[in-house]
């Protein structure tokens, strides 16, 4: 899978994945309202892309897990335009041991 929206889209046919927003100092599941601080979260697998045109053009993907099950996914830029507080916010998260 080479692009973002591939990978979105294989995650959804794989099981139902919400769409998480970063909301001061936690994630927003927009779909059910629930929201969830580092220490519910665990990230599954991440995904980086980088653009064609340009090596400023990146994204990264996350795939988080809530420990109630709640799976879901959260898009933001990487490197320079990252969100400085998302990536506060993601480092205490746990990785999925693979």
């Amino acid at each position: 899978m080479d692009t973002i929206t591939e990978v979105i889209s294989y995650l959804r046919f794989q099981q139902r994945i919400y769409d998480f927003e970063f909301q001061e100092d936690r994630l927003l599941c927009r779909e059910t309202g629930e929201s969830f601080l580092p220490e519910d979260l665990v990230i599954n697998k991440v995904y980086r892309f980088e653009g064609d045109s340009s090596a400023d053009d990146m994204s990264v993907l996350f795939y988080l897990e809530s420990k109630s099950g709640i799976k879901g996914i959260l898009v933001d830029a990487f490197g320079i335009y990252g969100n400085e507080q998302l990536e506060e916010f993601l480092v205490k998260i746990p990785a999925k041991k693979q």
